[in-house]
């Protein structure tokens, strides 16, 4: 939903990753200060006239926050390449300019947490491969998803997993999937309406049936914003850092390193939401690397 907004897709005709499977070069974005597009601000009156409750997103590029989507009504599965997070106690920053890295094995940016007593190393949030997903993220988006009655999935390959099934959970309860993309994906016949066009042109027709005005980009200085700050702490957690009761991920590494056949948890100390959460995180079988 971001390529009208001069942001390179991945899987599209002329994305990274299919450049880099033809063996040329992937094309670069010109553009330094991307604005949210139609799609982002029709999400954003979607949501306060109550069609929209929740936005699952893999983008990256920090748009739905700039575009107005309150921090507690999203789930940013990839991180956000404006936030930044302490991988010592969890702490979210939100900054002004994208946050840079200068370790690609680490992500680290420089920066150290401001908590008092904690002083721990900031890392981007954007999810590269062989990273895992951010547990207590992708915890939220589960709750979510199977909460669903209608999942509306746009501009997604739905090849990457394990955002790709989230969509198909609220179906065991009787929920609807639409899809709209312009290529294939391989959930085309487990939707109940599939639509091949580009984001902006659907959602201008929506917006129209439903007597919807699309509003205006205004750009929000949310770095500026006390409240705002306090409202992305207090909502805008990513990722677990303590080792009381492991995380799947965790336990998946720790299974590496020592040769065991079979991760392990405490499920004992977990409570009933939180013990469903953990089997379905087990189930979406994520296979990768620890992110601290």
């Amino acid at each position: 939903i971001s390529t009208s907004a001069g942001i390179n897709d991945f899987r599209g005709p002329n994305g990274v990753w299919t450049a880099r499977a033809k063996g040329i070069a992937p094309p670069v974005s010109t553009v330094r200060n991307p604005e949210p597009t139609l799609t982002h601000m029709a999400f954003v009156e979607l949501m306060k006239v109550g069609y929209l409750k929740f936005l699952v997103s893999q983008n990256c590029d920090g748009l739905h926050l700039k575009s107005g989507i309150t921090t507690d009504k999203i789930a940013e599965l990839h991180g956000n390449c404006y936030c930044e997070a302490c991988a010592k106690c969890g702490r979210v920053y939100y900054r002004e300019k994208r946050v840079p890295y200068y370790e690609h094995h680490t992500w680290l940016t420089g920066n150290k947490c401001e908590t008092t007593g904690c002083n721990g190393r900031l890392r981007c949030t954007t999810v590269a491969f062989t990273q895992s997903m951010p547990d207590i993220c992708l915890d939220l988006a589960i709750k979510q998803s199977n909460m669903c009655d209608l999942s509306l999935c746009m501009g997604t390959s739905m090849r990457v997993a394990p955002a790709c099934k989230l969509p198909t959970m609220g179906l065991k309860s009787g929920g609807t999937m639409v899809i709209v993309n312009l290529q294939k994906t391989p959930y085309d016949d487990h939707c109940a309406l599939r639509i091949y066009a580009r984001c902006d042109e659907v959602l201008a027709m929506v917006m129209k049936e439903l007597n919807v005005e699309i509003p205006p980009y205004k750009d929000l200085k949310l770095a500026s914003d006390s409240n705002w700050m306090k409202e992305f702490e207090k909502n805008w957690p990513f990722r677990r850092t303590t080792t009381k009761v492991p995380t799947p991920l965790t336990r998946m590494a720790l299974r590496k390193m020592k040769g065991s056949k079979r991760p392990h948890t405490d499920t004992t100390k977990l409570n009933k939401e939180n013990l469903k959460l953990y089997e379905t995180r087990r189930q979406l079988e994520i296979k990768s690397k620890k992110w601290i």
